[in-house]
């Protein structure tokens, strides 16, 4: 009797248990899901910038507006811990004249960073700072102390949706829902655009009504944060 050798007999054998075994049979899905939750800080990054053909000039404007931006944070009651003014640059500017470059200017450059954490004080944050020489603003960027649990709590929805979106396939299909194959997951964060504040200073009207806050008359509204989350999810299909 003639023997086939060992692999060739177990290379057999797994083509024979391939054949008898038909594909599992999957369903693929994706959830959405979304959450929101309010804004309790706002990042401020501005700065004091002067060009002056004199150094000393140039450097005594940004120091002096840069004094007079802390003493006007110290007294709205910002701590030490959310103030930053360490960003400060001075560069020669040249224009190009007859093929040569010719001097223009000294142009100098304190960066200040701002976390403010009572909301309500932004626009009397920025009004302030305007008229203290901060002369290039950038909107303002919120952010939650709960953005962790937001997060979750998307995802947690998207999950939610997968399974729901699987079951409702398996059962029109007449089959049973089997345990996830494959699960893939991604979330992010989205901040509405907040727009630019109107940096302009303004009056009680005549009649005598209060003086609006300082958020009004930026514009400042906070809004809500944004999470939102996707799954993909390959179920198994039971019969």
């Amino acid at each position: 009797m003639r023997h086939l050798p060992l692999a060739v007999a177990l290379l057999a054998f797994s083509f024979a248990a391939s054949a008898a075994e038909p594909a599992p049979r999957v369903v693929q899905v994706t959830g959405q899901g979304e959450a929101t939750v309010a804004p309790d800080r706002a990042r401020l990054s501005m700065a004091i910038e002067a060009r002056n053909a004199d150094l000393r000039a140039a450097e005594t404007k940004v120091n002096d507006g840069t004094r007079a931006v802390l003493k006007e944070l110290k007294g709205l009651g910002l701590k030490d811990e959310d103030i930053s003014t360490a960003g400060y640059s001075v560069n020669p500017e040249y224009d190009w004249v007859d093929n040569q470059h010719k001097f223009r200017a000294y142009f100098a450059r304190r960066e200040i960073n701002v976390t403010v954490r009572n909301l309500d004080k932004v626009g009397d944050v920025l009004l302030r700072l305007t008229k203290a020489g901060v002369n290039q603003v950038n909107a303002p960027v919120l952010e939650s102390s709960k953005m962790k649990e937001t997060e979750r709590a998307a995802l947690a929805r998207a999950v939610a949706d997968a399974a729901a979106q699987a079951s409702v396939i398996a059962e029109g299909l007449s089959l049973k829902l089997g345990l996830p194959r494959t699960v893939n997951a991604s979330s992010q964060a989205y901040n509405p655009p907040v727009p630019m504040p109107r940096l302009m200073a303004m009056k009680a009207s005549s009649d005598g009504a209060p003086e609006m806050s300082g958020n009004e008359q930026t514009g400042f509204s906070a809004g809500l944060i944004h999470a939102t989350s996707t799954l993909t999810a390959e179920f198994e299909l039971l019969p």
